[in-house]
């Protein structure tokens, strides 16, 4: 297939993790009649708390851990609540009322405060998980430095909103109660929870980051407006909250956009942080190689070994030896245990004269393919060539 453009070599950066042994802690925290699940990543500093949406356990939030450890060096926590991954339930509490949002908190309060990470925190939440984050902030708002909320519900419940919602959950609550008790005591107390949220908000001297979509989870003209202004009226009145639109991502936009959210978080650690330059240059230095990995990625998407090979050779027979190199050393990397990759690759260099990178080009195609008679023969070429 003929290229009418130079995709540009993507650069390789290696990105250096800096608490690339980090112990993780999981562990059941008695917290009365139940226990709560807790995920601990150690660290130094002040810890980051996580709180999932809802129907979502801690467990949602495993694929960033990794890179926030090694960029921030910060304690991580993630938790289940109550009914959800692996925590309990308190079986003796038959009020369904008695299970609802103020429980969840207590609970995340007394398993944080036996965990010793009751003290200073910075919190990110995603949708329901964002009700946590307002309401810890509001119990403790000294002790809160900063909250980064993704696509959260804000007010998009209120003014019996809520009611229509659950108008159309009614054959589904049942089932709920029978076979997840989380997912029914969240319903059965969520139009409680709206009418206390709506009373709540974030001390306006915690620094916020509020995430949106910007592809919409829900289907109507309505909802979706609906959802748009209440980040936008949330982030009318709050000075102190910093907007993004997270372009391309849905309702989960940690998932769909890694670096965005993942940087957004080192930002907002590194802040307070006596590290901040540090912090700063490692979440660059993940940027960088997330972004060349997507990149990567992209390209072996929509290009074969084959099509690139091509491209190369076209390149070649054009002249335009410095292009082809470029091409070739692409198709390299992005498909190491091809022979013929490195045997194109070498030919490329020999062309520039870069002799010495050459012949490691041939001896790698040799070694994946000890046949590749055309290397064998360039090498015993270039042997002779230096014996004269």
């Amino acid at each position: 297939m003929k290229k009418h453009h130079l995709i540009s070599l993507l650069s390789i950066f290696c990105f250096i993790t800096a608490n690339s042994q980090s112990k993780t802690i999981d562990t059941l925290v008695n917290v009365g009649n139940h226990k709560i699940h807790f995920k601990i990543v150690k660290g130094k500093g002040t810890p980051i708390l996580f709180d999932a949406g809802g129907g979502n356990d801690g467990s949602v939030w495993n694929s960033i851990l990794k890179p926030i450890s090694e960029i921030t060096n910060a304690t991580l926590i993630t938790y289940d609540r109550a009914g959800f991954g692996t925590s309990t339930i308190d079986t003796l509490q038959t009020d369904d009322s008695k299970h609802g949002i103020i429980s969840n908190i207590e609970d995340l309060e007394i398993g944080l405060k036996k965990l010793g990470y009751d003290k200073e925190i910075i919190l990110v939440s995603h949708s329901y998980g964002g009700y946590l984050s307002t309401l810890y902030a509001t119990r403790h708002p000294k002790l809160v430095k900063g909250v980064v909320l993704i696509d959260v519900n804000h007010s998009y419940f209120e003014d019996g909103y809520i009611e229509k919602v659950l108008a159309t959950q009614d054959k589904l609550i049942p089932q709920w109660k029978k076979n997840n008790k989380g997912i029914y005591y969240m319903s059965a107390t969520i139009a409680e929870t709206v009418k206390i949220m709506s009373k709540l908000s974030i001390p306006q001297n915690i620094p916020v980051v509020d995430f949106i979509n910007g592809i919409p989870f829900y289907k109507t003209p309505e909802e979706i407006e609906r959802w748009k202004n209440s980040h936008k009226k949330y982030v009318e009145n709050n000075p102190n909250v910093t907007s993004i639109t997270a372009s391309g991502c849905g309702h989960a936009i940690w998932m769909d956009n890694p670096p965005l959210v993942i940087t957004t978080i080192a930002k907002m650690y590194a802040n307070g942080s006596k590290q901040q330059t540090e912090i700063q240059e490692r979440a660059l230095q993940y940027t960088i190689q997330a972004f060349n990995e997507d990149k990567k990625e992209q390209l072996a998407y929509n290009n074969s070994e084959d099509d690139l090979n091509n491209w190369g050779y076209e390149l070649l027979r054009k002249n335009e030896n410095e292009k082809a190199a470029e091409v070739f050393k692409l198709n390299m990397l992005l498909n190491p245990k091809s022979a013929n990759t490195y045997d194109s690759y070498g030919e490329a260099l020999l062309k520039i004269n870069k002799k010495d990178e050459a012949i490691t080009m041939y001896k790698k195609s040799i070694e994946l393919n000890p046949e590749n008679k055309n290397a064998i023969e360039v090498l015993e070429r270039i042997a002779k060539e230096t014996t004269k």
